[in-house]
């Protein structure tokens, strides 16, 4: 997708009233709603849309980690590339209910991470630090002051570890931020105590075909009408929630919904006003308006004001889609909150600090409904999505005035890499009349120590997060300034350095046959000198050529140059550095870009490294292996890079080739779509006919059927919370020692199962048909051993292995033993070596 088409869908979601009427919203409720969970994508969408489009509240979602550990269903990103990635989801997800996003960590690294499924929130909380989980959580709840807390999970047996350490953290942490005696470092950095009034639990079992709850859920104490239709937006608020879920998409969210009567449930568990348990609304007993907040404010003149305010809301509000009167009225509610400051001005912050913060909100959010009201349309956009220190970036401003009056009284802020360092707009004589379209051409210094882009830099604030290359809009003497976003601008080396994977392995076995390694170099931004690119060797290694030199001017936008690397055979795993020096500056780093139309774009830069594995890795020699994809592994390129004949197979292929023609076929993980699943005939006619199919997991909602997707019944067992292996360590136990995929042509041995990297597997099978045998046992800590993680069966003349285990994870770390296994796998068993 351009950044056109992004634009116009952006315009499409948000077009006219719509955005208008999601300004206005906002005003006429002065509570907030704080959601906790452990990943992105935890988070009730449904419920948030509903307290967000339709009461106003303000919502915020507290998580714990950036969701590196899950799966990738739509690329090939893992680790801290998937959690950079999952960031970006979520902002996007917010920005439909809308909500603002705060996060535990900070940084790569950071000590409360992802790690992988957990079934056990003592893990949980002894990995990310009991006390570490709290203090985070207590930091965001006094900053962000919320009156409500829920987390979304309950602490059951049968939920992930991860979710069950939060609902303990957020149950905690509603006591402790009232609490001036805890996390004492916090209090002396000027944060105070912050008492939340009221603390809900789910009413709804988290039983299903990913968890089992094993406990019944509370009862419900109030319920959310969340099936009622938004006439404005043109969906219920479950079907909006499933527009915010449709963001997530690495983690296969978003699911259709018909228009239906819904009530969505919650219990209440704790509570400090004096109020029946038994509620029509979670806001009950607490300001909801202006109104109610006049109601326990004591200083002179306020409370007048503030009822005055909330009646210029419910005008605005009334008088909608009417540009014109909505203005008037917030531009009375503008004076009344300019009257309210002015008190408060001489009174000290500790007597106003417990509501002072709503009105403040109040001030942003009326600025934005002014904006939205004034019928002018204001746009930046830059001439590129990159710039690299040291460098001139420029763009232009638009304003064009679709209302009924002349604007003069406007001032203009664009920001570069210093945030505190704003440029000023010369906006003096500047007018936009009726019907009016002007242009401003604006052009920045990037300063030569600015720091690259980084993903995690930011918290998400629906209208008002400040961030680089974004332009700020005033109305002089109005309300607070709007932030207005530009397509997003990346700052990064002027070149990036990729390999094809971020390492390779070699063959100790071919008596230290050189391996080849190509790095891509493609260039970002414009370079003056030549440029050198090479590549570093430790002692003992060669690289040839160690450089290659490219003329100035002559650096194509995409360019790859190839090292042959030879070393010792008897080596250890060793790292190398790939380089490129231009205009004196010498470039080490990879830009991993993540350009999806579902997020804004952004990229994730680090050191450039080449891992280089050292392994005993016996290959079948001339086997043909067709390849099904889906896009979330990698197989066919290290089945690829070990020296197999790999060809890639569509469902077409599947239905009109003479499948014959391949040794073996491999099906990629979660291959089984819809239309995959029609091939499933074929595919069984290939193994009955003498032909070797390899199945890597699949989940049972990937259009898997038990029954009649494998070639013989395979069933994957439900839930999958209790069908997989989260220690990557776990011992592995042979059921059938002596069969063929232990032992040819690589005999897999203790080795082979050490340093895996995140877990064993996942998706196991619980039964199958008398055709397959169980190869293999482990178990989590205190679980019962698991069979299902690789079986295999032979089927009329051929052999069908289903592996569960995640072999395309370790690939992409070097593992020696999942290379191992998988060139037994892809072996028919009376191969012979020629």
């Amino acid at each position: 997708m351009t950044e056109a088409q992004r634009r116009i869908a952006e315009q499409q979601r948000l077009s006219g009233i719509n955005r208008l009427w999601n300004a206005l919203t906002p005003l006429k409720h002065v509570g907030s709603f704080m959601n906790c969970g452990a990943h992105p994508d935890d988070e009730r969408s449904h419920i948030l849309a509903y307290l967000a489009r339709n009461q106003g509240a303000r919502i915020m979602y507290a998580t714990a980690t950036r969701g590196k550990g899950g799966q990738n269903a739509i690329g090939t990103e893992a680790g801290d590339d998937l959690g950079a990635f999952r960031t970006e989801e979520l902002e996007a997800a917010a920005s439909e209910i809308p909500m603002s996003v705060h996060f535990y960590s900070a940084r790569f690294g950071d000590e409360i991470d992802d790690f992988g499924f957990s079934t056990d929130p003592s893990e949980a909380e002894e990995h990310w630090g009991k006390e570490r989980m709290r203090e985070r959580l207590v930091r965001i709840i006094r900053e962000q002051k919320p009156d409500i807390l829920s987390p979304t999970f309950l602490d059951v047996d049968g939920q992930h570890g991860h979710h069950r350490a939060v609902t303990r953290a957020t149950i905690d942490a509603y006591d402790l931020a009232a609490d001036p005696n805890a996390f004492p470092e916090q209090i002396d950095e000027g944060l105070k105590p912050w008492q939340v009034k009221k603390l809900y639990l789910s009413a709804t079992s988290g039983r299903g075909g990913v968890y089992d709850d094993t406990e019944a859920p509370p009862d419900a104490t109030v319920s959310i009408p969340t099936g009622m239709y938004d006439p404005i937006n043109g969906a219920t608020y479950r079907q909006i929630g499933e527009w915010s879920r449709a963001r997530h998409l690495t983690q296969g969210m978003g699911r259709w919904y018909d228009p239906a009567p819904e009530q969505s449930h919650l219990h209440r568990l704790r509570c400090e006003v004096d109020i029946p348990l038994m509620e029509d609304d979670v806001f009950d007993g607490l300001p909801r308006t202006l109104a109610d907040l006049a109601e326990i404010v004591t200083i002179s003149g306020v409370p007048e004001l503030l009822r005055q305010a909330d009646h210029y809301v419910n005008e605005a509000i009334a008088a909608f889609p009417d540009r014109e009167r909505i203005l008037a009225n917030l531009m009375q509610i503008n004076k009344n909150f300019d009257a309210i400051m002015e008190r408060l001005s001489i009174i000290p912050m500790s007597a106003v600090e417990d509501w002072v913060h709503k009105l403040n909100l109040k001030r942003r959010q009326l600025g934005n409904a002014i904006y939205e009201s004034s019928g002018l349309q204001v746009d930046i956009e830059w001439d590129s999505n990159f710039t690299s220190p040291g460098q001139q970036f420029t763009g232009k401003i638009t304003l064009y005035n679709t209302g009924n009056q002349t604007w003069n009284n406007l001032n203009l802020l664009v920001f570069g890499t210093d945030l505190s360092m704003p440029k000023q707009i010369d906006m003096e004589r500047f007018e936009v009349s009726t019907g009016e379209r002007k242009e401003i051409n604006i052009r920045l210094s990037v300063p030569e120590d600015a720091a690259y882009h980084h993903p995690l830099d930011k918290n998400y604030e629906p209208f008002w997060n400040l961030e680089r290359f974004c332009c700020v809009l005033g109305f002089d003497g109005i309300g607070e300034k709007i932030i207005l976003p530009a397509n997003p601008v990346l700052v990064v080396p002027p070149v990036n350095l990729s390999w094809e994977a971020s390492g390779l392995f070699y063959n100790r076995l071919t008596d230290g046959d050189p391996v080849q390694a190509m790095l891509s170099v493609d260039k970002f931004t414009d370079i003056g000198s030549d440029v050198e690119v090479g590549l570093e060797a430790p002692a003992g290694w060669t690289v040839l050529p160690p450089t290659y030199t490219v003329k100035a001017g002559e650096l194509p936008g995409s360019s790859k140059y190839n090292f042959v690397i030879a070393g010792p055979t008897g080596g250890s795993r060793i790292e190398m550095t790939p380089y490129a020096i231009c205009d004196g500056k010498r470039v080490e780093e990879n830009v991993l870009m993540m350009d999806y139309p579902h997020i804004r774009n952004t990229c994730k830069i680090v050191p450039n490294t080449l891992a280089v594995q050292p392994i005993d890795l016996e290959i079948p020699a001339r086997v043909k292996v067709g390849y099904v994809d889906r896009g979330a592994d990698r197989v066919y390129f290290w089945l690829q890079r070990f020296g197999v004949d790999v060809s890639m197979l569509s469902v077409d292929d599947l239905k009109t080739q003479d499948l014959s023609v391949y040794d073996t076929i491999v099906i990629g993980i979660r291959a089984f779509a819809a239309d995959l699943t029609a091939t499933s005939p074929f595919l069984r006619s290939y193994v009955e006919n003498g032909g070797n199919l390899v199945t890597q997991y699949n989940r049972t909602d990937d259009d898997w059927n038990n029954e009649t997707t494998p070639p013989r019944p395979i069933t994957i067992g439900t839930p999958s919370f209790r069908w997989r292996i989260t220690d990557p360590n776990a011992v592995v136990t042979y059921l059938k020692p002596d069969h063929h995929l232990l032992n040819a042509p690589n005999k897999i041995g203790e080795d082979d199962w050490a340093n895996w990297h995140q877990e064993r597997g996942l998706y196991f099978v619980a039964e199958a048909s008398s055709e397959y045998e169980f190869l293999l046992s482990m178990s989590d800590h205190g679980k019962e051993p698991l069979r299902g993680g690789l079986i295999s069966g032979k089927i009329g003349d051929g052999w069908h292995h289903h592996c569960c285990l995640i072999l395309h994870h370790q690939l992409e770390h070097q593992v020696p033993g999942a290379a191992r296994l998988l060139a037994n796998l892809i072996t028919p068993p009376d191969w012979k070596q020629v």
